[in-house]
C-alpha cells in the first residue's frame, strides 16, 4: 500500500495575505542588506580608511596655518620681565582660566533672582463651535480672549534667601582665587624654562669651548708627531677626546633647542620667533625664615584662600538645605484681562479682575529627601574643612623642602666655585708642564675635561639655587607680577612683536 501525499490550499482572507506580503517583504529587506554588507571587500575598507586618514591630515594642515597667523611672532633680545609680560597676553591657559570671572559674575547675577520678584505675562485665544448656555441664556462667546500678568515676590524662606546671595559672591571671590592661583602657576613655568634656556646656552657655550680647546690640543699633538716627539697613540687619544666632546656639544644644541621652543609654548607666541635672552645665571643668597615664610604663605597664597573660601561656600549650601526644614512665604499679585467679563461671563465686552495675598508652603513631610540632603551636605561642609587642614599642612611642607633646598643649593655654589678656581689652576699647570715635557698627554687630557665638568657643576649649582628660590617664592605665594595693561601693551611692542 503506498500514501502520496497531496498539497491542501487553503482560502486566505485580506488579513492574511496582508501579513504573508509584510513578512516576504522583511524576509527581502534582511537579505538585500546581508547580501550589501558582503560585498565589501577588506580593500574597499582600508581604501575607506586611508582616504578618511587624509582629509584628517588636511583639515590639521589648515588648523595649523590658521593658528600660526593667529600667534604672535617676537624677536630680539628678551628680559625675565618681558617673558612674563608676553605671558600675561598670549597664554592659551590664563585666557581659558580668566573665563572663570565671567562664570562666577552670571552665577552672582542668578543669585539675585532669589530676592527679586518674578513677573509673568500670559496671553490667550480660545474658539469654541457654539457659545455655552444656561437655560435661555447664553453664557460666554464663541470668540474668548484672556491676557494676564502674575507677580510674585519671595518674602521668607527660611535662610535660603540670604545664603543664595552669600553664595553668589563666595563664587566671584573663588573665581579671583583661581585666576591668581593660574597666574602663579604659570608664571612659576615661564621663569622655571627662562632658566632652563640660560642653563642650556652655558652649558653649549662650555661645550664648544671645549671642543674648540680639543681641536687646538690635537693640532698640536700632529705637530709634535711630525717632529717625532708624540707617538701616533697620542693622537689617537687626542681624536677620541674631541670625538667624546663633539658628542656632548651635539646633545647640549638639542637641549637648547627644546628649552627654546618650550619657553615659547609657555608664553603662547609662535615656534617661529627667533629671541635671545638678556638676563644671566647669577647667585644672590636668600636669607628667609621659615616663619616668615609661614606667615607670608597663610596671608598670600591663592589655594588657601581658595579652601578658606570654599568651607564657608560650603557652609552656605548647607544653610540652603536646612532652609527646607521651615515654610515659604511668597506674596502674589494676579491680574487678568479678559473677553467676555471674567466676573460677568454674559457681558460680551473687555474687563479685567485681579488678587493679591499671601501664600505660604511647608513641606512637613517629603519622604526623607530633605533629611538625606541635609546629611550628604553636611558631609561635604565637613570635607572642605579637611581639605583646607590637609593644603595647610602641604604648604608648610613645601616651605620646609624649599628652605632646605636654598640652603642645600647655596652650599653647592660655595664649594663649586672653589672647585672651579682650582680645575682653572691646574689646566694652566698641566699646560705649561705638557709644554716643559713635564706632564703626559693624559694628565694634559684629564685636567681639561676636569675643567669641563667644574663649569657644568658650577652653573648647574647657580641654576639649582634659583629654580630653589622660585620654589620658595610659589610656595610662599607672592610669585606673582603686577603690570599695567597698558605699560605691558608698550613693552611687548618695543620688543619685536610682529
Amino acid at each position: 500500500m503506498s500514501y502520496k501525499l497531496q498539497p491542501v490550499c487553503y482560502p486566505l482572507n485580506a488579513e492574511c495575505r496582508f501579513l504573508y506580503a509584510i513578512r516576504h517583504t522583511l524576509y527581502f529587506a534582511v537579505f538585500a542588506m546581508l547580501t550589501a554588507a558582503g560585498c565589501t571587500s577588506s580593500e574597499q575598507f582600508y581604501e575607506e580608511a586611508r582616504l578618511s586618514r587624509d582629509v584628517a591630515c588636511r583639515q590639521w594642515k589648515k588648523q595649523k596655518e590658521n593658528q600660526q597667523q593667529s600667534q604672535t611672532k617676537i624677536s630680539g633680545r628678551l628680559s625675565m620681565e618681558d617673558c612674563l609680560k608676553l605671558m600675561l597676553v598670549n597664554n592659551k591657559t590664563l585666557q581659558k582660566i580668566i573665563q572663570e570671572k565671567e562664570i562666577a559674575r552670571g552665577e552672582e547675577i542668578k543669585s539675585y533672582s532669589a530676592i527679586f520678584p518674578s513677573v509673568g505675562l500670559t496671553g490667550n485665544y480660545t474658539r469654541l463651535d457654539k457659545a455655552n448656555s444656561f437655560g435661555p441664556q447664553t453664557i460666554g462667546d464663541v470668540d474668548n480672549y484672556s491676557a494676564g500678568l502674575n507677580v510674585t515676590q519671595p518674602l521668607f524662606s527660611g535662610g535660603a534667601i540670604t545664603a543664595r546671595l552669600n553664595a553668589g559672591k563666595l563664587f566671584t571671590l573663588l573665581a579671583d582665587q583661581t585666576v591668581k592661583g593660574a597666574v602663579q602657576e604659570v608664571t612659576y613655568a615661564v621663569q622655571r624654562a627662562y632658566y632652563d634656556v640660560l642653563l642650556d646656552q652655558h652649558l653649549l657655550d662650555i661645550g664648544t669651548d671645549a671642543v674648540r680647546s680639543a681641536q687646538a690640543h690635537l693640532d698640536n699633538v700632529k705637530q709634535r708627531k711630525n717632529a717625532g716627539i708624540a707617538s701616533d697613540f697620542d693622537v689617537l687619544r687626542a681624536e677620541v677626546e674631541l670625538s667624546n666632546f663633539q658628542a656632548e656639544l651635539i646633545q647640549y644644541k638639542n637641549a637648547i633647542n627644546v628649552a627654546n621652543a618650550k619657553l615659547l609654548k609657555v608664553m603662547g607666541v609662535s615656534q617661529d620667533s627667533s629671541i635671545s635672552l638678556s638676563d644671566e645665571l647669577v647667585f644672590s643668597p636668600l636669607n628667609v625664615t621659615i616663619e616668615y615664610a609661614v606667615e607670608t604663605a597663610y596671608k598670600n597664597r591663592p589655594d588657601l584662600f581658595g579652601h578658606q573660601l570654599n568651607v564657608r561656600l560650603q557652609k552656605e549650601f548647607l544653610d540652603m538645605e536646612k532652609s527646607r526644614y521651615w515654610p515659604a512665604v511668597t506674596g502674589f499679585y494676579d491680574n487678568i484681562w479678559s473677553r467676555p467679563d471674567p466676573r460677568d461671563p454674559t457681558a460680551i465686552e473687555w474687563a479685567d479682575a485681579w488678587q493679591a495675598g499671601i501664600m505660604s508652603s511647608w513641606p512637613v513631610f517629603d519622604g526623607f529627601a530633605r533629611e538625606g540632603s541635609v546629611i550628604q551636605q553636611k558631609a561635604r561642609f565637613k570635607q572642605s574643612q579637611i581639605d583646607l587642614i590637609d593644603k595647610e599642612e602641604n604648604a608648610l611642607f613645601e616651605l620646609t623642602k624649599s628652605k632646605l633646598s636654598i640652603e642645600d643649593a647655596e652650599e653647592f655654589v660655595e664649594s663649586q666655585k672653589m672647585n672651579l678656581a682650582r680645575a682653572q689652576e691646574g689646566l694652566r699647570l698641566a699646560e705649561v708642564g705638557y709644554r716643559q715635557g713635564i706632564n703626559t698627554q693624559v694628565e694634559m687630557i684629564d685636567a681639561q675635561e676636569a675643567l669641563t665638568k667644574a663649569k657644568v657643576f658650577y652653573y648647574q649649582s647657580i641654576y639649582s639655587h634659583l629654580v630653589s628660590k622660585l620654589d620658595m617664592q610659589k610656595a610662599m605665594g607672592v610669585l606673582t607680577l603686577q603690570i599695567d595693561p597698558q605699560h605691558a601693551d608698550e613693552n611687548i611692542k618695543n620688543n619685536g612683536v610682529k
